[in-house]
């Protein structure tokens, strides 16, 4: 299997495969989570060794940037901006009434700049630990994943390949990174 980068052809087997997608969800959930867990970790560093997030930042483009508030202490100490005003000017509250998180108001990032992070060194943990594939109870965050599959290249290519190592699609079961 190549690596699909295309962001058309991704978000165009989204929705093809929305209910094949489902379907594998309720089949992983019937596994071995630890097991899924080690494979998942494994497809997705060889997916990740083949994609520079530079050249895509669909999920900056695409997602709402969350920062806890201590991060937006931390960025609006060095970047010498007042913390009120970019509360007041730049973001929303947590949907969820969650007082220590905060959105930015605007898609796409205001910090990304042509497909590049401005603040990368003060970037939030969420975006550090995005698309979150390293984490483990992979299993338990399938909804997650499944939203995520559209936007980012690298969650659509371990899901598809998720599919071929267990068998669940028909296909060659080649990994050809």
């Amino acid at each position: 299997m190549k690596i699909e980068l295309d962001l058309n052809i991704i978000k165009r087997n989204a929705k093809i495969r929305e209910d094949e997608n489902f379907e594998f969800r309720s089949f992983l959930k019937g596994q071995d989570s630890e097991k899924i867990d080690q494979i998942v970790h494994d497809l997705y560093e060889r997916v990740l060794e083949n994609i520079d997030c530079t050249e895509c930042a669909n999920c900056c483009i695409e997602l709402e940037t969350s920062f806890q508030i201590e991060e937006i202490d931390r960025l609006t100490k060095s970047l010498n901006i007042d913390k009120e005003k970019f509360i007041n000017q730049s973001t929303k509250p947590d949907q969820f009434g969650d007082n220590n998180i905060l959105y930015l108001n605007s898609k796409p990032c205001q910090f990304l700049k042509d497909k590049k992070c401005t603040i990368y060194e003060l970037r939030p943990e969420e975006c550090n630990s995005y698309p979150y594939l390293h984490k483990d109870n992979f299993t338990s965050r399938l909804i997650g994943v499944i939203e995520n599959y559209e936007i980012c290249p690298i969650v659509y290519n371990v899901y598809e390949l998720l599919k071929l190592k267990l068998n669940f699609k028909d296909g060659i079961n080649d990994f050809n990174f």
